[in-house]
């Protein structure tokens, strides 16, 4: 569940964190939600349903109760740390209790949310106004005029909350609305920028909105080439290089191999040239891990491969690469980020094909050969047949007396 904003693709040198510097680079990035399929859909809006405005009525009622029983200033309150003086009993009410309520969930540590801070409360004390500024106003879909509450959540003091809304990285932007659904924000931080994004978002109806965090898990779909050096080093997927800090107890580094493998820079695109002359063998092991899923089995782990590559010429002089692969699940320090490592040496040796022609006379030596075994096998046979009749013969009588009676066998035996 590795967003593309928070992957980057390097290489290092072998056992150490020194880049090696690539000649060449053809890598793209493409985000990709839980289904593996591209993310985005624009739908248009239905009207108004019997059950909504039920639904409307039961929530401006649900409003007024919550306000009696907790007081506006509680329900409009940051959740910026658990001794600011509230009571912050309740993450639902919060959402309950206003038509969309715009939350900024970060960490004290976290650089990317230091950064984000001021801008934040800029656009904050626009939005939710104060005692001389009246708030903002956003219309829906209906042209109806709705209020926006922005709120920022100390994911640090408030850990559980966090977690159970499955909070993997900081900031994280959400927009919820009141029956609990909500939206992510995934734009540049800017106050135009985010201000358009609201004005959109309440317009919809449906998309782009879900009570379950799952539903806006993505992942990155991670495909190119790279020219590197031919000596030992390292491919990283580097989580957390993006804009920003990574939670290291929800990051999932589980990923699908679709191909792998290596090939000259001079081989074509698709490196297929080389192949289309190589053993159906030496094909296999030159990609052995396409179509592998390496799944992890919990937090804070991560998958390490290892490839030894041999380079494999092939008798018109094309140079195919095969590889042996062995992976192994590590455990890393819960607060280091997992990286998935891909490990590759190459040996100093180097497997050469070469095809035969068989002469005529050996073609004839082999045929003389087999007829010879055929005969063998005949008379081995043909000795172990007369053996038994000759075992049989013995054992039935020659002659018979009165109401006896006589078996005779009769064969020919060469």
């Amino acid at each position: 569940d590795i967003e593309s904003r928070n992957l980057k693709v390097v290489v290092y040198a072998q056992s150490s964190k020194e880049r090696t510097s690539t000649w060449a680079q053809d890598f793209w990035l493409r985000s990709i939600d839980a289904k593996g399929r591209a993310f985005g859909m624009a739908i248009k809006p239905d009207d108004h349903t019997e059950e909504e405005i039920r639904g409307e009525t039961a929530h401006q009622a649900l409003v007024q109760k919550l306000v009696q029983e907790e007081g506006q200033a509680e329900l409009d309150a940051d959740w910026s740390n658990s001794h600011d003086g509230f009571r912050h009993s309740s993450f639902e009410h919060i959402v309950q209790a206003h038509d969309f309520t715009f939350i900024n969930f970060f960490a004290g540590w976290c650089g990317h949310c230091q950064q984000f801070a001021p801008l934040w409360a800029a656009i904050a004390q626009k939005v939710n106004g104060d005692e001389n500024t009246p708030s903002m106003k956003f219309k829906d879909r209906d042209a109806e005029e709705r209020s926006v509450r922005m709120i920022k959540m100390n994911c640090v003091d408030f850990a559980e909350v966090c977690h159970q809304q499955g909070i993997d990285a900081y900031p994280t932007l959400r927009m919820y609305k009141a029956d609990g659904t909500f939206s992510v924000y995934e734009g540049k931080r800017d106050e135009a920028e985010i201000i358009r994004w609201i004005e959109r978002l309440l317009k919809m109806k449906s998309y782009g909105w879900s009570k379950d965090h799952e539903t806006f898990e993505k992942g990155c779909n991670a495909k190119g080439r790279l020219v590197v050096p031919r000596v030992p080093g390292h491919l990283e997927l580097m989580m957390g290089g993006g804009d920003q800090n990574l939670n290291t107890r929800m990051t999932n580094v589980s990923h699908f191999v679709r191909h792998l493998s290596f090939s000259d820079p001079n081989d074509g695109k698709f490196h297929r040239k080389t192949w289309a002359g190589m053993p159906r063998d030496v094909v296999r092991h030159t990609a052995p891990i396409d179509g592998t899923a390496f799944i992890t089995g919990g937090a804070h782990q991560t998958w390490i491969h290892d490839m030894k590559v041999v380079s494999t010429v092939s008798s018109s002089g094309l140079v195919a690469y095969q590889f042996h692969h062995t992976r192994r699940l590590s455990s890393v320090a819960e607060d280091v980020v997992p990286q998935v490592q891909f490990f590759f040496d190459m040996e100093p040796f180097s497997i050469h094909i070469r095809n035969d022609d068989k002469r005529w006379y050996e073609f004839a030596t082999s045929l003389m050969a087999i007829m010879g075994g055929c005969f063998v096998v005949m008379r081995l046979m043909t000795g172990i047949s007369n053996t038994a009749l000759a075992s049989l013969r013995s054992l039935l009588p020659r002659g018979g007396s009165s109401g006896g009676s006589a078996l005779y066998v009769k064969g020919r035996y060469d």
